[in-house]
């Protein structure tokens, strides 16, 4: 049996918000593809028990890439991080934070209640905050030209932006789709 290491609440959140910009047809049409659509009716819960395996995961990830296109996956997907971010924040996912940390501590506190639940682990390389993943679900079987985890890139701007930290932005710098060994995302200085 294969080990679940995906958490309820990752599932849930790309969930709703591939429904908030897709539309409930834009979803359903994803989780046909994807032989998902049974999720449609017995939705995850919000919980961070980890109930779904990487592998059920790629399945819903991958539809976006087989059915938009490369291009088309990586800017749809950098909406939906966009829209997991400002759900788990209004859902008080980070409530567990202390609010009067420093913005760069409070982010890094973020990054690692996040990684409790989807893994990977959270760094500092002198003044850059580093998350590395290298059991990526998101792009798993993935043979691609360029990076496209794109929704941890949305989900880390919108969680950059709740902790309170300036002029910065997430950036992929490595990808296991593009023959990486982790997928890797650095937060960075707005040029």
């Amino acid at each position: 049996m294969t080990e679940k290491t995906v958490g309820s609440i990752v599932v849930r959140l790309t969930l709703d918000a591939s429904e908030e910009v897709l539309g409930i047809n834009g979803l359903k049409a994803l989780l046909n593809f994807s032989k998902m659509s049974h999720l449609l009716e017995d939705k995850p819960d919000y919980s961070f028990e980890k109930k779904f395996t990487g592998d059920e995961f790629w399945a819903i990830t991958s539809s976006y890439i087989d059915v938009l296109g490369q291009d088309g996956a990586r800017a749809v997907y950098r909406m939906i991080g966009k829209a997991i971010g400002k759900n788990a924040i209004k859902i008080g996912a980070f409530n567990s934070i202390n609010k009067d940390l420093a913005p760069e501590e409070k982010l890094f506190a973020a990054l690692e209640l996040y990684t409790t639940i989807r893994g990977g682990k959270v760094t500092r390389e002198g003044d850059v905050i580093v998350f590395d993943n290298p059991e990526c679900a998101l792009c798993a079987h993935a043979k691609l030209d360029q990076p496209i985890c794109t929704p941890y890139n949305g989900f880390l701007d919108m969680t950059i932006e709740w902790a309170g930290v300036k002029n910065r932005r997430s950036v992929e710098t490595a990808c296991k789709a593009t023959g990486d060994k982790s997928c890797r995302f650095e937060i960075l200085p707005i040029d």
